[in-house]
Parts: structure tokens; C-alpha cells; sequence
């Protein structure tokens, strides 16, 4: 078990599995979040406090649980993620009120260690070269659960009563952990884990302030700031109006909160579906033929044209079309902007560059629910005028911030000749 696994098919398909099936039960509550917490007569600041707290905590304890995979271990927390994850769903199932949803959710994000340690876990079984095609995988998986979980959900809430998308998460959650327990060896092996403890001690310090330190150091280079500043708002932009899609059809068209939920599942499927065939394939050719920054700037335009439109629509079946734009946009600006990040950062900061833009993605996931259920209490329409705003402010800054980063690029490339002249 402490040994290093040999790299092979195998370790890689277990940890798949983990996190897929984890992802499809986190993919089954989060459209409810909003419905559920309105059924409780949560006010406006309490809709926004729920929606942001999994994002905020998993911001704060993220860092915690890599640096105690780095001394205890992959397995251990992988573990420990899973059964936590397991009891935050039987708490949100069984939840009498508001103050027990929040909790929920906060033990949800605490213990959401599950994709930072999988990312780690892949490092330890694959070689440089097959590197990028192991962490495809964890990008799959994310496609797969969140084309699933939804529809899931909305049918369970509403066939099955409030409880049942809480209930079955924590069965599949809770499933996974077992067999967890036997199919997932551990990927870490025991000197480096005794050779960490040795150099840094038996547990991490200042918690999950790292990443507020780590920001502020990775803000300090012009060129990966204005792309972990365009990382972030298209996040924000997005995570803004995604908990209100349920909310949004409950009040123009009077469905009940079992029904709004499965009326959002069907409609998030079908932008789960075209967003995974996009990314599953079909962006390797547009990426070769147009190249990012083009690409992020169509997503962006898409985007902003989508959501200037999307809560106006008379009737119910039209968002079966409309989120069909939706998700090419979001398919076109995600994986292209991720690519520009990496690209930004030397082969030695490829872990801490990307670890930035995860931390920068979890807190606007934290701030922009809080915004989005928020303003939705004032008016339906605002969390989606605000997204369309972002965008296209984007899409207008965007061309020249990128042409920036791509001067800096050019202007250093003489001088770096030079020297190695």
C-alpha cells in the first residue's frame, strides 16, 4: 500500500471512478440549493450565505487537506473527503431548517479535499508525458457527473419528496467511500511522506490563508494577472446566475420546489451533454484551427449575448435552445482560458500557477452565488444582467489585455536569446 503504484491504466481508472461518482452526487444538490432554501423562508442575505458557503470553506481548508496528503498520504484524506462528504449529504437530506442547510453545506465544502488530492494523486502514478492525459480524465469525470447529477436530482425531488436527492447523494457517496476502501491503493509513497514530516513538520500551517498568500505573490506577474483576473470574473460571471436557473423557473412559471427542481435537472442536461461533447473532443480542432485568445473572445461574445437574453424567454421549452449557446460558450471560454494559464507559467510553477487559478476559481464560486441570490430577491432578471455585463466588458477588454500578455511574451523573447547567446 505505501509503495508507489506502477503507472498503468488501473490506479488511474480507480481514482476516475472516485471522482465521478462523487461528482454526480454533489451535481444532484447544487440545483436544488436556492429551491430548498427558499422552501425554508430563507430571506435574500440568507439565500446568498448559502449558496456561497461549500465555495468559501473548500477555498480556506483546501490547502489544508494538500499539505496533510503531502506527510499522511493520498489515500487518507481521499477517504476522509468522501465519508465527510457522505454525512454533509444525510445532514442536508434530513435538514428541519435554514440554520441545518447552511451547516450542510459548510461540512460539504470543509471536507470537499476529494479533486485537489486527486490531482495529486495523478501526479504520483503518471510520468511528465502522460501527465496532461491523467488530469483529462478529472475533466471528464466533472463533464460526466454534472451531465448526470442534475436530472438526477430534479427527478428524485421531484418523484421522490425534498429528502430524496440528499438521501441518494449520500448512498452513492457513501458506496463510493466503501469501495474506496478496497479498490483505491495508496499512490504516496511512505519516504517522501517521512521526508516531508521531517523538513516541515507533522501539520500545515496557516491553514487555508496560503492561498491569500499564494494570490497575492502570483498577482505580482503582470502577464498570469491579467489571466487569472479574466480566470476569475468569467467565473464569478458565471457561478453568479448558476444557483438561480431553479428559482428562476419556480417564478415565471409557478412550479412547485419538486417540480422546479426536476424542470432544471432536464434543461442542465442538455447543456451538460453538448458541453461535454465539446470539451470531450471537438475543442482540440477549434483550438488548432483558431488558436485560445480567439476562442476565448467567441465564448465570451456567446456568453454575454446568452445571458442578456436568458430570463426574458415566454416559455419554458425555449430554454431547451437557449442553453444550448450557453454551453458552447462556457465550453469555449473554460478550457481555452485554462490552457493560456498554463501556458503562462514555467514547467516549475506549473502546480502553483495552476493551484492559484483553482483557489481564484473556488472563492468567486463563494462571492458569486452570494451576489446572484442576492439580487435575485430584488429582481429576477439582475444576477443574469450582471453575468451578460462581465462578459461583455470582457469580450471589450479582452482582445487588448491578451494582446498585452502577448507583447510581454514577444518583448522578452530577444533578451532571453541574448543571454543564452
Amino acid at each position: 500500500m505505501n509503495a508507489k503504484p506502477k503507472t498503468s491504466s488501473s490506479p488511474l481508472f480507480v481514482i476516475f471512478t472516485t471522482v465521478l461518482v462523487d461528482l454526480i452526487g454533489f451535481g444532484m444538490v447544487i440545483p436544488l440549493i436556492g429551491l430548498y432554501g427558499r422552501h425554508y423562508g430563507a430571506s435574500g442575505v440568507q439565500l446568498s450565505v448559502l449558496g456561497g458557503i461549500y465555495s468559501l470553506m473548500q477555498f480556506f481548508f483546501a490547502p489544508i487537506w494538500g499539505a496533510l496528503s503531502d506527510r499522511v498520504g493520498r489515500r487518507p484524506i481521499l477517504l476522509f473527503s468522501l465519508a465527510g462528504s457522505t454525512l454533509s449529504y444525510l445532514a442536508f437530506a434530513f435538514a428541519p431548517s435554514y440554520g441545518w442547510l447552511v451547516l450542510s453545506r459548510a461540512l460539504g465544502g470543509i471536507c470537499a479535499a476529494n479533486i485537489s488530492t486527486a490531482q495529486a494523486y495523478i501526479a504520483d502514478v503518471t510520468t511528465p508525458q502522460d501527465r496532461a492525459k491523467g488530469m483529462g480524465l478529472l475533466g471528464a469525470a466533472f463533464g460526466i457527473g454534472f451531465t448526470l447529477g442534475p436530472p438526477l436530482g430534479g427527478i428524485a425531488s421531484a418523484q421522490l419528496g425534498l429528502a430524496a436527492p440528499g438521501l441518494i447523494a449520500a448512498v452513492i457517496c457513501g458506496v463510493n467511500a466503501l469501495l474506496a476502501v478496497f479498490r483505491l491503493p495508496e499512490s504516496y509513497p511512505v519516504e517522501l511522506r517521512q521526508q516531508r514530516r521531517e523538513n516541515s513538520g507533522t501539520a500545515p500551517k496557516n491553514g487555508g490563508w496560503s492561498n491569500v498568500r499564494q494570490l497575492a505573490h502570483a498577482f505580482q506577474d503582470a502577464d498570469r494577472r491579467i489571466l487569472f483576473f479574466t480566470f476569475f470574473a468569467v467565473t464569478f460571471a458565471f457561478s453568479t446566475m448558476e444557483q438561480t436557473f431553479s428559482l428562476l423557473f419556480q417564478t415565471k412559471f409557478g412550479f412547485e420546489t419538486g417540480e422546479a427542481g426536476y424542470r432544471t435537472g432536464l434543461v442542465l442536461m442538455v447543456a451538460g451533454l453538448v458541453g461535454a461533447m465539446i470539451q470531450g473532443g471537438l475543442i482540440r480542432k477549434l483550438v488548432a484551427r483558431f488558436g485560445e485568445r480567439q476562442l476565448l473572445l467567441i465564448g465570451l461574445g456567446i456568453s454575454s449575448a446568452v445571458m442578456a437574453i436568458f430570463p426574458w424567454s415566454p416559455s419554458y421549452p425555449l430554454y431547451f435552445l437557449i442553453v444550448l449557446p450557453m454551453a458552447i460558450g462556457s465550453s469555449l471560454i473554460n478550457p481555452s482560458l485554462s490552457s493560456l494559464i498554463s501556458k503562462a507559467a514555467s514547467a516549475q510553477e506549473q502546480g502553483s500557477t495552476l493551484g492559484v487559478s483553482q483557489g481564484l476559481g473556488s472563492l468567486a464560486r463563494a462571492l458569486g452565488p452570494f451576489c446572484g441570490l442576492m439580487t435575485f430577491t430584488v429582481a429576477p432578471e439582475i444576477p443574469y444582467l450582471i453575468s451578460c455585463s462581465i462578459y461583455a466588458a470582457l469580450l471589450f477588454l479582452g482582445a487588448q489585455l491578451i494582446q498585452e500578455s502577448k507583447k510581454t511574451k514577444t518583448n522578452s523573447a530577444p533578451a532571453q536569446s541574448e543571454v543564452t547567446a
